[in-house]
């Protein structure tokens, strides 16, 4: 009996279709799959994979399969066809990360990868681009470097008059802005993404009333004020304090720089004029450097400190039960929003204007984090 070489090509749903068979005779000089995977520059494994579709295989790798087999008139040409995924729209999504080596911002990056990979009807190619600094001229900077390069901008920025009238002129050319975890431009974005930050400041007020050891004087640190969603914290904090805690005083506002330094400066000199301080809310970055004034003067234990964002510094703080409460965004699921949400916009030329509901936050505890 011929040897014979058998290919079975199945859809993921193999159950209910026949296989099919490509045989090659022996001594035949017919192009082989090995031929293929050479042209194709894959290997032979990923070859078979979008022949017989045992596991995902990206819409680029499967059309370089697809194009080699057509330059070398391989005989199973009409099979490959069919399993071949319909041409996918290319797209390019630029996201300005404020904080390249942060372990926050270094996850929403992974993430995004990941979910632009995942991505099933378009090719998503992620720009990414990084702040300097904190500034309004430097979102506007970044602002119109993504806008020539891209089909949409994901960014976290202070709003301005300045910013707001480069995104009419980017929406304007149809390149779509979205603006990300902080909001700005709200009459010319397309969408925001991200947490209701309102209601994240009325649940760090919640979580100091709920964990402080006595009522007693509470504080806010933030950063640059032109961030909407420092502002909204602040409000939300404020505001559930003023409702629910008649109880606690809030001492003026702390408004610095988002790092461990200047957060540390900022707490220490809190503590040092309220003896009877008994929570404390980074409503911004650099909370390390609030604990760090915390144990520096004993107090680590006996002052509720409620912080955003879980990052390995926060998990540690957590189990050490020198942080009460995190607040923290869901990250996977913002970076599939937000890609879906560009694609969809790129693909709809914006004509559909998008309202996504803001992300359920996470509240995370020492008892619910490992």
């Amino acid at each position: 009996m011929p040897d014979s070489t058998r290919l079975d090509i199945f859809p993921q749903n193999h159950h209910s279709m026949k296989e099919t068979v490509i045989t090659e005779e022996p001594g035949s000089q017919r192009i082989t799959l090995s031929d293929v995977a050479k042209a194709a520059g894959v290997s032979l494994a990923t070859v078979d994979r979008v022949l017989n579709g045992r596991a995902p295989v990206s819409g680029k790798r499967a059309q370089q399969v697809y194009d080699a087999a057509r330059a070398l008139g391989y005989h199973g040409l009409p099979i490959l066809r069919a399993r071949a995924p319909a041409p996918r729209q290319h797209m390019r999504l630029g996201i300005a990360i404020r904080r390249r080596h942060h372990a926050f911002y270094q996850q929403i990056e992974a993430d995004l990868r990941a979910a632009a990979a995942r991505h099933s009807t378009a090719e998503v190619e992620l720009a990414f681009y990084y702040h300097s600094d904190n500034s309004p001229a430097e979102a506007v900077r970044l602002a119109r470097e993504m806008g020539g390069h891209c089909d949409a901008i994901a960014m976290m920025a202070p709003d301005s008059a300045e910013l707001r009238d480069t995104i009419l002129g980017l929406r304007q050319r149809k390149v779509f802005t979205f603006s990300i975890l902080s909001d700005f431009a709200v009459d010319f974005r397309h969408a925001y993404i991200g947490v209701n930050n309102r209601q994240a400041g009325r649940t760090a007020a919640w979580g100091i009333a709920h964990t402080a050891l006595r009522p007693g004087r509470v504080a806010l640190v933030t950063g640059a004020y032109h961030f909407s969603a420092q502002e909204m914290r602040e409000l939300g904090f404020r505001s559930y304090m003023r409702e629910r805690c008649p109880h606690f005083a809030i001492v003026d506002t702390a408004a610095v720089a988002e790092s461990s330094d200047a957060v540390r400066q900022a707490v220490g000199q809190l503590l040092d004029r309220n003896d009877d301080l008994v929570g404390v809310y980074v409503a911004s970055g650099g909370f390390e450097g609030a604990l760090e004034a915390l144990t520096a003067r004993g107090r680590e234990r006996t002052v509720s400190l409620v912080v955003n964002e879980i990052t390995p510094s926060s998990r540690q703080a957590l189990l050490a039960g020198t942080v009460s409460m995190v607040i923290a965004t869901p990250v996977r699921e913002f970076t599939r929003q937000l890609v879906d949400e560009a694609v969809s916009t790129v693909q709809t030329m914006g004509t559909e204007l998008s309202r996504p509901e803001a992300l359920p936050f996470n509240i995370v505890i020492s008892e619910n984090t490992t």
